[in-house]
């Protein structure tokens, strides 16, 4: 998302040199009739009789050659433009820009781009933390012109259609600011609506022994509005739309209940075998059967700074531990009394926590990869799971120890 962000803000310079020397020519046009005719007249008779006439005809004169200006410029040179814009990303060490072709009018607002191919690398570009490529069959941005006019950016929606990729995440990193050199959008913007239509990226992990491989695909994906500063925390409760991962369908829904937007994230019948490795990273165990997730974002303003509480519940069935390759003595500890715990548990059971992120923690934040928010839902889950095993543990031990009795 960053780097499609960086792309637009650049895009949006454009129509707004267009529009302002428009509005440069209006006011020169306009100072310059009226002094013309005020100079160009003596007597105070003359210059009432004459004025309207004189500065009407100017005034038309110079917005017809205006417009035919702007016509040509947008439409002889949109595409030169473009590449011009986009060419001088090429400065950064951290992305790479390319395309087909464009098409549009910065007049209207509207701007087209075939084929947008980006690439690019976090952190360190001699040792990065990841790399990504993107491929976007089409890119459609509609830019609130209006806006334009009261000095701000917006961006009436941003739609991307056929994107193909990959993303590689080489080694682990913390959330932190944007390094210097790696400088993100050029101005920030309003984002009415983000529209993805076809989404396949493949997502590897490096950073364990073995490198894991899954594939996310979005069918429909819509999400906003956004602010392009502050896009991951605005993700959170503002998502919408259906996919899958590694095979495993989920639909997002976003809606207002009493007037506090959230949003529900929904996974049914996960197997944790394949997805078992933030549990595994945690808790050092590996996780057999099969889960249902549920996932509740919501959004609150009635705290500085504002901030989203994520309420998750993880409904496991079929559920059994095992020793992971990096258990502690404390794990294989609990794992022993796991087993009469999780006949105590049964078949089916919930594990339920909650979490709340605030919206400086994600200023500037480039990705949701790079949030750390993967991260800390994994870390709660483990923990969540870990204290449920103890209490029906310490349930099952006090209930021997009243049958010996």
């Amino acid at each position: 998302m960053d780097a499609l962000f960086i792309v637009v803000a650049e895009l949006l310079l454009l129509p707004v040199i267009l529009w302002g020397l428009i509005v440069f020519e209006l006011i020169v046009g306009t100072i310059g009739t009226v002094v013309g005719v005020v100079l160009g007249r003596r007597r105070l008779s003359d210059l009432i009789r004459y004025q309207w006439l004189r500065v009407r005809r100017r005034l038309v004169w110079s917005l017809l050659l205006l417009s035919i200006g702007l016509v040509l410029v947008d439409l002889v040179f949109f595409e030169a433009l473009v590449n011009v814009v986009l060419g001088s990303i090429d400065d950064r060490d951290d992305l790479d820009v390319r395309h087909a072709h464009a098409e549009g009018s910065f007049l209207l607002g509207r701007i087209e781009i075939d084929h947008l191919q980006l690439s690019g690398a976090r952190g360190d570009p001699a040792d990065p933390s990841a790399r990504f490529e993107l491929d976007i069959e089409k890119l459609v941005i509609d830019i609130d012109t209006g806006a334009l006019l009261s000095f701000e950016f917006g961006v009436e929606e941003l739609a991307l259609d056929g994107v193909r990729g990959s993303y590689d995440r080489l080694r682990p990193t913390t959330p932190k600011q944007r390094p210097p050199d790696q400088p993100g959008p050029a101005r920030a913007f309003r984002l009415d609506r983000l529209h993805v239509g076809d989404l396949e990226l493949v997502v590897r992990d490096h950073t364990g022994p073995t490198t894991r491989e899954l594939a996310l695909e979005l069918a429909e994906f819509d999400v906003g509005p956004l602010r392009s500063d502050n896009a991951v925390f605005d993700l959170l409760y503002r998502s919408r739309g259906r996919g899958s991962l590694a095979g495993i369908a989920f639909a997002m829904t976003a809606h207002e209940i009493d007037g506090v937007p959230q949003m529900t994230l929904e996974i049914a019948a996960m197997p944790l075998a394949e997805l078992g490795a933030p549990l595994e990273r945690a808790a050092g165990v590996r996780a057999g059967g099969f889960a249902d997730l549920v996932v509740i974002d919501r959004y609150h303003d009635d705290v500085d700074p504002a901030e989203v509480e994520i309420d998750v519940t993880v409904t496991l069935r079929e559920f059994e531990i095992h020793v992971g390759e990096h258990a502690t003595l404390a794990t294989k500890m609990m794992l022993d009394l796991a087993e009469p715990a999780l006949g105590v548990l049964g078949d089916e059971f919930p594990v339920a926590f909650a979490l709340r992120i605030t919206e400086d923690e994600l200023a500037d934040t480039r990705s949701l990869s790079e949030s750390g928010i993967g991260e800390r839902v994994g870390d709660a889950i483990a923990q969540a799971l870990r204290d449920e095993l103890q209490r029906a543990a310490a349930a099952s031990t006090a209930a021997g120890g009243a049958a010996a009795d």
